[in-house]
């Protein structure tokens, strides 16, 4: 409510209703004096302000120390004096967010350790190279399609020959290369160098001898990123993870109407509980995981410098109590006795797994994708 004066005319300046009251019963705006001071703007925005902080913080104790009671208000109608579910999952999650990129930076997402082969090995993966190529070659292909594969066999056979001869020139190789697949549907990516040399040898094709959409989009997908980082590997990888690192706030607003349609096939038979109170369930559940999380990771900070092992067990103390929070918060709102609870909290788990697996696999191609 504003400390501006009230007006003494008794209609609506926003829908014209008579008004009984300081606030108009149609549309809920405060009958006051449209007229306001500079000073009255800035003390109004830190009202706003505060009031925000006093209940989002009113709000958060209630949600970390009283599992499953939020959720439970909001079904009985009491929402006035706490943070919608809404904006306490923007808050939360951007908070959260904000501080996990701050301590994970990009060139820390990828390490790849990759192990030196010795040259006999390289030698057996070459010659399994070689049979590769020459039963492609004994295949029906035209000749513009023949060609690559021939040129590859003549890199590989001369690879061969120099390893046999030296066993130190393993980095003087012109077969060997990162080769690097997203995921491999079709080898014929591995005969080409380039985007358009695969394009023009697919057109070539008879259409039932063609690669298909998915192979196609596969394949040149591969065939780009080897282009776009010359072949390093490594490089690849790390575009990739920290591509998909970034997607973590979208992977985790996506799995939650998912993982509250989990909650509705679970307490189908709650005829009371409509799938919007699942929402509001795994909004609020959400909320107290990235706080705990949070904690968890601060808390680390901490203690980081009083030895490893003790940041071992904070990680260990918090990583628990996320999961019975997970438990006590399912037993409070749904009020089922423990054995019910417990048998529905590790099914949840089970499918839960599942289920963030599914979104991480397809946010993961996602992100080779979009590189």
């Amino acid at each position: 409510m504003s400390h501006s004066s009230e007006r003494e005319e008794k209609i609506c300046l926003n829908c014209g209703a008579a008004v009984q009251g300081r606030f108009c019963h149609i549309c809920g705006q405060e009958n006051i004096e449209p007229k306001e001071s500079f000073w009255h703007l800035v003390t109004h925005f830190a009202y706003d302000i505060t009031h925000f902080d006093g209940k989002f913080f009113s709000t958060l104790k209630y949600l970390l120390f009283r599992p499953g009671f939020l959720s439970k208000q909001y079904l009985l109608g009491r929402r006035v004096s706490y943070l919608h579910p809404i904006r306490m999952y923007v808050f939360t999650s951007a908070f959260f967010f904000l501080v996990f990129f701050s301590l994970h930076k990009d060139e820390e997402t990828a390490t790849i350790k990759i192990t030196e082969k010795p040259a006999a090995a390289i030698i057996e993966d070459l010659e399994k190279k070689r049979r590769s190529l020459q039963e492609d070659l004994k295949d029906s292909l035209p000749e513009l399609a023949r060609a690559p594969i021939r040129e590859s066999l003549e890199l590989v056979e001369s690879d061969i020959a120099l390893l046999q001869k030296d066993s130190t020139a393993k980095n003087n190789l012109q077969s060997t290369g990162s080769n690097f697949s997203i995921f491999t549907i079709s080898s014929n990516d591995q005969r080409y160098r380039s985007e358009q040399q695969y394009d023009s040898l697919q057109a070539s094709l008879p259409g039932k001898d063609r690669d298909n959409f998915i192979e196609r989009r596969f394949a040149r997908q591969n065939l780009h990123l080897r282009e776009k980082y010359h072949n390093d590997g490594k490089a690849i990888w790390t575009a990739i993870l920290n591509k998909f690192r970034h997607l973590f706030p979208q992977m985790m607003f996506v799995s939650l109407p998912l993982f509250a349609l989990l909650l509705q096939l679970l307490y189908v038979r709650r005829k009371s509980f409509y799938y919007v109170n699942h929402v509001v369930y795994a909004i609020h559940l959400y909320c107290a995981i990235f706080m705990i999380i949070l904690m968890g990771i601060l808390t680390d900070l901490l203690v980081t410098k009083l030895g490893s092992h003790v940041a071992d067990w904070t990680g260990l103390f918090f990583g628990l109590a996320a999961f019975y929070y997970w438990y006590r918060s399912m037993r409070n709102f749904y009020e089922q006795k423990r054995g019910r609870t417990l048998m529905k909290y590790l099914l949840l788990m089970f499918l839960s797994l599942f289920l963030i697996s599914f979104i991480f696999t397809v946010f993961f191609l996602f992100s080779a994708m979009a590189i």
